[in-house]
């Protein structure tokens, strides 16, 4: 099953569907009015201890002082920037929509790894990301009325984060030596994460108590961190096994799920655009198919 061509289609899918969970227990936990900067901090706070267990019971380092570079890019990028554009944005917009947004990851990842001549420019593949961005403006446009007031601006903050999660794809892909277990690398920019917030937290007078951890918005942000170091381990393999292109149509696959937990948590409605939105995104999930490990397929030719 180790080498099977399914495994990095059922890892993104596994994935997605963990993933896409966050955004409706971001609306929970942004609920009661925490600040963004103390849910960001709690969120890394329980994702590095989650990472540490998975560290010592699994025996690969903790933390290299050697890699700190490593471990910083990936916190500034990964982690802090990401996580706090939205939680900033999520009380403004429903799960549906913060869903969708996810899906201008592939674009910008396939755009930057053309730009840096990583990537070939592949008719298949290029086509299958097409029909991904049609798939969402067939989910979006027509049901969740994205033209009202305020709304695009909550939305293009949080399309940024798709774009600080592009570039993190790249520099795991390009910029990070193989000889780092994934594990280590998460739990050391998770460390560094927590390094920066906690001390943000504090001199910005924002944080919140021990005991808020067992609120509900607290228990929506430690289900987010084990959720979500769950969802990393697997994407962050499938990007070294598949190439940072093909792991990003994860992205579609959390678009979907999302939307679908907003349903089932928050009764949200939608219309049979959704289901044909799904249709279409499920035919450029197949047209986009696990390469090397650099993204790059001998079999086709550049345009």
């Amino acid at each position: 099953m180790r080498n099977s061509p399914l495994l990095p289609y059922i890892l993104i899918l596994v994935a997605g569907v963990l993933w896409g969970s966050t955004f409706s227990l971001a609306l929970i936990a942004t609920a009661d009015g925490a600040h963004p900067v103390a849910l960001t901090t709690w969120q890394v706070i329980l994702s590095a201890l989650v990472f540490l267990m998975v560290c010592l019971v699994s025996k690969v380092p903790i933390f290299n002082y050697r890699r700190l570079h490593y471990y910083i890019v990936i916190a500034v990028l990964g982690i802090v920037t990401p996580d706090l554009l939205y939680y900033f944005a999520a009380p403004h917009l429903n799960a549906g929509i913060l869903s969708v947004t996810i899906s201008t990851v592939p674009l910008f990842t396939y755009s930057i790894m053309w730009a840096m001549r990583y990537e070939p420019l592949l008719m298949k593949r290029a086509f299958g990301i097409l029909l991904g961005m049609v798939a969402i403006l067939l989910l979006a446009l027509p049901d969740q009325g994205l033209g009202s007031d305020g709304t695009n601006w909550w939305i293009l903050l949080v399309v940024l984060c798709a774009v600080f999660y592009s570039i993190e794809n790249v520099y795991i892909s390009e910029g990070i030596n193989d000889d780092i277990d994934i594990r280590e690398l998460l739990c050391g920019s998770n460390i560094v994460a927590s390094i920066f917030l906690i001390p943000a937290t504090l001199w910005m007078g924002v944080g919140v108590p021990i005991s808020w951890v067992y609120s509900s918005s607290g228990m929506a942000i430690s289900a987010i961190a084990l959720v979500s170091t769950v969802a990393y381990l697997m994407f962050f393999y499938t990007i070294k096994s598949a190439g940072p292109v093909f792991a990003s149509q994860c992205a579609y696959v959390v678009t979907i799920s999302g939307v679908l937990w907003g349903i089932v948590i928050f009764s949200e409605v939608h219309t049979l655009w959704l289901w044909s939105s799904v249709a279409v995104m499920m035919v450029g999930l197949v047209l986009v198919t696990p390469a090397g490990k650099n993204g790059r397929e001998l079999a086709e030719q550049p345009i």
